[in-house]
């Protein structure tokens, strides 16, 4: 038996991830199920919904809803889910539980050590210490130096999350119970790309001589879209027949259209909001960019890729690994905007005099980033 352990299965990154592998699971008859809390539109620090967790249902995957388990402290809320995992996980008694997520990367590990599970595996899909400053900063750092000793393996999506602990003076043999798992995707066929790419670009009123940047992100302060609407203004000073598409939805969404217009770029921005079926549209950019100020490893990213798209992109987190590992990701220094328009021109350059390398880690991306390869990988560290 194993559980899976996450704080909500709205739409991202971690989340997809928890259900394709419980999928895949399930599918071959091992036992698996899925403990997490629910989105609460109103309270939800992001991804105020349960998309995936509707997909979870759809599918018959076994799931158990955690009372009082939400993204944000509170703890009169995460002491009654830490007595209800408690519960659930000697009921279950599972051989392996599979942690998910910063908040319940906490609880999760409390309540196995208390329920005296054998094997606590903790993947962590970006540092909580990562995204914090200050005393929050450092108080997630100790949190995590403690509860160190309370798991048994972990599993990162980009080396560069392991390193980062070590520097910061997590405990060095880490690296002994680790494995680097990189995100994946679900891609469409490379046939359908060309399609897709007439289509929904005639649907956003780009003609074929617009030269489109742009990427899909929540409009917040994790992926920073302020800083690229400067880039954009610069680069378009430079560039007549450049468009910028951000797809998504958040928070800033009325700011970041105020200050569209107030930069003059009204006639060049498209903002269409969030897109459920999202894959198709990756086809669009002509460059991907990403100016988060901390990531695990964007799902995002490996999307692009596979389309052939060169990426520019500030380097937080797994953009790191992925610059060093694929020529078409030119990474920058955060947060150097005259860096990063530079990039852009590169980027520019590399579609016309870079067609082979591009094919080329576009085709290595769908043969070792999809879910099958990825299910492969996790089946492997649960029999180890």
């Amino acid at each position: 038996m194993v559980v899976h352990i996450i704080t909500r299965l709205a739409l991202g990154g971690a989340q997809q991830f928890v259900y394709e592998i419980a999928k895949r699971m399930h599918e071959s008859k091992n036992d698996v199920v899925i403990f997490t809390g629910l989105s609460d539109i109103n309270k939800s620090l992001s991804g105020k919904n349960n998309k995936i967790l509707d997909e979870v249902y759809r599918y018959k995957i076994p799931v158990e809803i955690v009372p009082h388990l939400y993204d944000h402290i509170s703890l009169l809320n995460d002491l009654k889910a830490l007595i209800w995992l408690c519960k659930k996980l000697k009921e279950y008694q599972p051989s392996l539980v599979h942690i998910h997520s910063s908040k319940t990367g906490i609880l999760g590990r409390l309540a196995c050590k208390i329920a005296n599970v054998p094997r606590i595996i903790y993947h962590v899909h970006g540092w909580s210490f990562s995204r914090s400053v200050g005393l929050t900063r450092r108080f997630y750092l100790m949190l995590e130096k403690l509860f160190f000793r309370l798991t048994t393996e972990y599993i990162f999506v980009c080396k560069q999350d392991m390193l980062d602990f070590i520097e910061l003076g997590g405990n060095p043999h880490i690296k002994y119970k680790s494995h680097i798992v990189y995100p994946c995707a679900n891609f469409f066929e490379p046939s359908e790309q060309n399609r897709y790419r007439i289509e929904l670009r005639k649907n956003f009123g780009f003609n074929k001589d617009d030269f489109v940047i742009g990427t899909v992100a929540r409009l917040d302060y994790q992926k920073n879209p302020h800083i690229f609407l400067e880039i954009a203004s610069l680069f378009a000073k430079a560039n007549n027949n450049v468009k910028f598409l951000w797809i998504g939805n958040g928070e800033y969404r009325n700011e970041i259209k105020k200050q569209i217009d107030r930069l003059g770029l009204s006639n060049k921005f498209v903002l269409p909001g969030f897109i459920d079926e999202v894959e198709p549209y990756f086809s669009v950019f002509d460059i991907f960019f990403i100016t988060s100020r901390y990531e695990g490893l964007p799902v995002t990213a490996i999307k692009a890729l596979a389309c052939g798209i060169p990426i520019v992109a500030f380097l937080v987190n797994g953009i790191k690994d992925l610059s060093s590992r694929f020529k078409s990701v030119l990474g920058i220094n955060p947060y150097k905007i005259e860096e990063f328009v530079k990039q852009l021109v590169i980027a520019q350059k590399m579609i016309q005099t870079e067609k082979a390398v591009l094919k080329e880690e576009a085709k290595y991306v769908r043969e070792n980033f999809n879910f099958d390869r990825t299910y492969e990988k996790i089946d492997e560290i649960y029999k180890s």
